[in-house]
Protein backbone atom coordinates (compact mmCIF):
# COMPACT_ATOMS: atom_id res chain seq x y z
CA UNK A 1 0.00 0.00 0.00
CA UNK A 2 1.78 3.56 -0.92
CA UNK A 3 1.10 6.50 1.13
CA UNK A 4 -1.98 8.21 -1.41
CA UNK A 5 -3.65 4.78 -0.58
CA UNK A 6 -3.20 5.02 2.98
CA UNK A 7 -4.32 8.82 3.02
CA UNK A 8 -7.43 7.52 0.88
CA UNK A 9 -7.77 5.35 3.63
CA UNK A 10 -7.82 6.78 6.45
CA UNK A 11 -9.87 9.78 4.46
CA UNK A 12 -12.85 6.07 4.29
CA UNK A 13 -12.18 5.96 8.18
CA UNK A 14 -12.95 9.37 9.07
CA UNK A 15 -16.20 9.45 6.41
CA UNK A 16 -17.80 7.07 8.90
CA UNK A 17 -16.44 8.40 12.17
CA UNK A 18 -15.18 11.73 11.56
CA UNK A 19 -17.40 13.83 14.35
CA UNK A 20 -16.54 10.72 16.90
CA UNK A 21 -13.19 10.48 16.80
CA UNK A 22 -12.44 14.54 16.47
CA UNK A 23 -14.72 14.99 20.00
CA UNK A 24 -12.37 12.06 21.67
CA UNK A 25 -9.44 13.27 20.61
CA UNK A 26 -9.22 16.71 21.57
CA UNK A 27 -11.31 14.89 24.68
CA UNK A 28 -8.20 12.68 25.73
CA UNK A 29 -6.36 15.63 24.30
CA UNK A 30 -6.83 18.13 27.38
CA UNK A 31 -7.05 15.17 29.86
CA UNK A 32 -3.91 14.39 31.95
CA UNK A 33 -3.66 11.71 29.13
CA UNK A 34 -2.94 13.64 26.51
CA UNK A 35 0.17 12.36 25.60
CA UNK A 36 -1.06 9.21 24.52
CA UNK A 37 -2.40 10.64 21.38
CA UNK A 38 -1.47 12.81 18.71
CA UNK A 39 -4.52 14.74 19.17
CA UNK A 40 -4.42 17.88 17.45
CA UNK A 41 -3.19 15.74 14.36
CA UNK A 42 -6.58 13.90 14.37
CA UNK A 43 -8.19 17.26 14.73
CA UNK A 44 -6.43 18.71 11.96
CA UNK A 45 -7.20 15.16 10.09
CA UNK A 46 -10.64 16.48 10.17
CA UNK A 47 -10.09 19.83 8.88
CA UNK A 48 -8.22 17.96 5.85
CA UNK A 49 -10.78 15.75 4.98
CA UNK A 50 -13.77 18.37 5.45
CA UNK A 51 -11.96 20.07 2.61
CA UNK A 52 -13.50 17.55 0.02
CA UNK A 53 -16.76 18.70 1.47
CA UNK A 54 -17.38 14.57 2.36
CA UNK A 55 -17.20 15.84 5.86
CA UNK A 56 -18.99 18.83 7.45
CA UNK A 57 -16.37 21.66 8.52
CA UNK A 58 -18.85 23.13 10.84
CA UNK A 59 -19.62 19.61 12.44
CA UNK A 60 -15.91 18.65 12.76
CA UNK A 61 -15.21 22.31 14.34
CA UNK A 62 -18.22 21.79 16.69
CA UNK A 63 -17.14 18.62 17.77
CA UNK A 64 -13.87 19.05 18.44
CA UNK A 65 -14.67 21.75 20.79
CA UNK A 66 -17.38 20.02 22.28
CA UNK A 67 -14.63 17.47 23.46
CA UNK A 68 -12.24 20.04 24.32
CA UNK A 69 -14.94 22.00 26.52
CA UNK A 70 -16.31 18.71 28.06
CA UNK A 71 -12.77 17.82 29.79
CA UNK A 72 -12.58 21.76 31.03
CA UNK A 73 -16.15 21.00 32.44
CA UNK A 74 -15.38 17.55 34.03
CA UNK A 75 -12.27 19.01 35.69
CA UNK A 76 -13.93 21.86 37.25
CA UNK A 77 -16.55 19.48 38.47
CA UNK A 78 -13.95 16.61 39.37
CA UNK A 79 -11.82 19.94 41.40
CA UNK A 80 -15.23 20.97 42.78
CA UNK A 81 -15.80 17.83 44.33
CA UNK A 82 -12.90 16.14 45.49
CA UNK A 83 -11.02 18.99 46.66
CA UNK A 84 -6.84 18.32 46.59
CA UNK A 85 -7.00 14.61 46.65
CA UNK A 86 -5.80 14.07 42.84
CA UNK A 87 -3.73 17.76 43.36
CA UNK A 88 -2.06 15.31 46.16
CA UNK A 89 -2.03 12.17 44.33
CA UNK A 90 -0.44 13.60 41.58
CA UNK A 91 1.73 15.79 43.54
CA UNK A 92 0.77 18.92 41.90
CA UNK A 93 0.87 20.92 45.13
CA UNK A 94 3.40 23.64 43.72
CA UNK A 95 1.34 23.79 40.75
CA UNK A 96 -1.85 24.10 42.53
CA UNK A 97 -0.59 27.08 44.66
CA UNK A 98 0.49 28.71 41.77
CA UNK A 99 -2.50 28.31 39.82
CA UNK A 100 -4.77 29.69 42.75
CA UNK A 101 -2.45 32.52 42.74
CA UNK A 102 -2.97 33.23 39.19
CA UNK A 103 -6.49 32.78 39.34
CA UNK A 104 -7.12 35.26 41.96
CA UNK A 105 -5.08 37.60 40.20
CA UNK A 106 -5.87 37.34 36.90
CA UNK A 107 -8.84 34.96 36.71
CA UNK A 108 -10.08 35.64 33.24
CA UNK A 109 -6.88 36.20 31.56
CA UNK A 110 -5.35 33.06 32.90
CA UNK A 111 -8.54 30.93 32.34
CA UNK A 112 -8.12 31.70 28.78
CA UNK A 113 -5.12 31.57 27.87
CA UNK A 114 -3.42 28.76 30.30
CA UNK A 115 -6.31 26.27 29.07
CA UNK A 116 -4.77 26.37 25.54
CA UNK A 117 -1.56 25.63 27.02
CA UNK A 118 0.16 21.39 27.20
CA UNK A 119 -0.02 20.10 31.08
CA UNK A 120 -1.29 23.15 32.34
CA UNK A 121 -4.80 23.27 31.30
CA UNK A 122 -6.28 20.65 33.03
CA UNK A 123 -5.04 21.68 36.34
CA UNK A 124 -6.07 25.09 36.14
CA UNK A 125 -9.39 23.99 35.37
CA UNK A 126 -9.41 21.89 38.29
CA UNK A 127 -8.08 24.20 40.19
CA UNK A 128 -11.00 26.56 38.98
CA UNK A 129 -13.17 24.32 40.50
CA UNK A 130 -11.77 23.30 43.89
CA UNK A 131 -11.25 27.14 44.61
CA UNK A 132 -14.83 27.64 44.22
CA UNK A 133 -14.42 29.85 40.94
CA UNK A 134 -17.65 31.24 39.62
CA UNK A 135 -18.93 28.11 37.73
CA UNK A 136 -20.85 30.77 34.72
CA UNK A 137 -17.72 32.56 33.97
CA UNK A 138 -15.50 29.54 33.98
CA UNK A 139 -18.03 28.11 31.44
CA UNK A 140 -17.60 31.08 29.39
CA UNK A 141 -14.04 31.28 29.68
CA UNK A 142 -13.45 27.62 29.13
CA UNK A 143 -15.61 27.84 26.19
CA UNK A 144 -13.53 30.31 24.72
CA UNK A 145 -10.33 28.50 25.48
CA UNK A 146 -11.13 25.38 23.76
CA UNK A 147 -12.78 27.11 20.91
CA UNK A 148 -9.63 29.14 20.05
CA UNK A 149 -7.24 25.70 20.63
CA UNK A 150 -9.98 23.16 18.54
CA UNK A 151 -10.53 25.98 15.76
CA UNK A 152 -6.76 26.13 15.57
CA UNK A 153 -6.11 22.72 14.80
CA UNK A 154 -9.16 21.68 12.72
CA UNK A 155 -8.62 25.26 10.26
CA UNK A 156 -4.49 24.28 10.03
CA UNK A 157 -5.64 20.39 8.50
CA UNK A 158 -8.30 22.41 6.39
CA UNK A 159 -6.10 24.85 4.75
CA UNK A 160 -3.62 21.38 4.22
CA UNK A 161 -6.43 20.11 2.28
CA UNK A 162 -7.28 22.87 -0.13
CA UNK A 163 -3.28 21.74 -0.97
CA UNK A 164 -4.23 18.12 -1.13
CA UNK A 165 -3.50 17.25 -5.24
CA UNK A 166 -0.60 19.27 -4.97
CA UNK A 167 0.31 16.94 -1.80
CA UNK A 168 -0.91 13.93 -3.34
CA UNK A 169 1.20 14.66 -6.86
CA UNK A 170 4.57 14.91 -4.75
CA UNK A 171 3.94 11.87 -2.87
CA UNK A 172 3.46 10.35 -6.43
CA UNK A 173 6.56 11.07 -7.59
CA UNK A 174 8.50 10.40 -4.40
CA UNK A 175 7.65 7.03 -4.44
CA UNK A 176 9.33 5.18 -1.75
CA UNK A 177 10.89 8.05 -0.28
CA UNK A 178 7.30 9.16 0.41
CA UNK A 179 6.90 5.94 3.31
CA UNK A 180 10.37 7.18 4.92
CA UNK A 181 9.22 10.84 5.27
CA UNK A 182 6.04 9.25 6.59
CA UNK A 183 8.28 7.29 9.12
CA UNK A 184 10.56 9.66 10.49
CA UNK A 185 6.91 11.96 10.75
CA UNK A 186 5.67 8.95 12.97
CA UNK A 187 9.01 8.51 14.71
CA UNK A 188 9.09 12.06 15.39
CA UNK A 189 5.44 11.93 17.38
CA UNK A 190 6.45 8.89 19.15
CA UNK A 191 9.82 11.13 20.34
CA UNK A 192 7.56 13.94 21.38
CA UNK A 193 4.88 11.57 23.20
CA UNK A 194 7.52 9.85 24.97
CA UNK A 195 9.05 13.06 25.83
CA UNK A 196 5.94 14.10 27.60
CA UNK A 197 4.83 11.12 29.21
CA UNK A 198 8.55 10.99 31.47
CA UNK A 199 7.87 14.55 32.35
CA UNK A 200 4.75 12.97 33.72
CA UNK A 201 6.18 10.49 35.49
CA UNK A 202 8.49 12.74 36.84
CA UNK A 203 6.30 15.22 38.55
CA UNK A 204 4.52 12.12 40.23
Amino acid sequence: MGILDLINAVEGIYLLYGYTIAFLASLIEISPMGWTIPGGTLLALGGFYAYSGKLSLLGILLFSWLGAWSTFILAYLLGNSTGYALVKKFRQEEKAKKAKLLLERHGATILTTSMMANFTRFWVAYIAGTEGYSFLRFLFYSAVASLAWSSLMVVVGYLAGSERARLQWVLAKLGILSWIIFAAVGIFLYLMARRDFKAVKQEK
